[in-house]
């Protein structure tokens, strides 16, 4: 049972209708350990892997952060992002951005477990006329899967431009919707996977993905 139940959501989760648009890859590894006192290093490497790179580009997000403990609740990041979008027969995309990020643990009810993470990006667009300002604020819940390692996870994160830019016209810009399952691999370690459906809303016409992230969380 411990094993079925596990499976069987991980199966549901992989099933795309018929005549749907094809499933992306976003294969990420985070990595987190202690600095000193109560600050934390972390980096955090992410693939996007598009099925059509003339209309949809493959991605790769390297993520770097610095942050500090407050309480064992509430931990604030600071850090750099890097990103670059691969276009096909067209030049790259590049975009580099200055992050803040707030994450809040609220605590449990009953077996679920409920945390929040709230991001605030000044986004530097290669091309872009001026600085792009973004908000994205992710609520995320846990429910363990009896008492085995496996946990169940959904969690929802729309993306709020602050600013309009000749690269960002619209004020809500997207919004990712995740369900999943994290399986403990070892003390440190975790992998959680599930399907990803992200919806774009643009200036030239709205756009939607699905995709299977398969990220390795690794806490030193």
């Amino acid at each position: 049972m411990r094993i079925a139940l596990p499976l069987a959501v991980a199966g549901a989760l992989f099933a795309v209708p018929a005549g749907a648009d094809p499933v992306q890859p976003w294969p990420s590894v985070y990595v987190s350990a202690p600095i000193g006192g109560k600050w934390l290093g972390s980096v955090e490497i992410v693939g996007r892997v598009s099925d059509d790179e003339r209309t949809r580009p493959s991605q790769v997000e390297a993520r770097f952060q610095i942050g500090r403990a407050i309480d064992e609740h509430v931990t604030l990041w600071a850090g750099y992002v890097h990103v670059v979008s691969y276009n096909d027969g067209r030049r790259d995309g590049i975009e580099d951005q200055m992050v803040e990020q707030l994450n809040w643990r609220p605590g449990r009810v009953g077996p679920l477990e409920f945390s929040a993470r709230t991001r605030l990006e000044q986004r530097f667009i290669t091309g872009n006329d001026r600085t792009a300002w973004r908000v994205r604020a992710q609520a995320r819940a846990m429910l363990p899967i009896g008492h085995s390692r496996v946990a169940a996870v959904l969690w929802a994160e729309p993306f709020v431009a602050l600013n309009h830019t000749a690269a960002t016209g619209r004020t809500f810009e997207q919004l990712r919707s995740f369900a999943g399952v994290s399986v403990r691999v070892s003390k440190r370690a975790d992998v959680e996977f599930g399907y990803l459906n992200q919806r774009l809303w643009r200036v030239s016409g709205n756009v939607v993905n699905h995709a299977i992230p398969l990220v390795l969380n690794v806490r030193f």
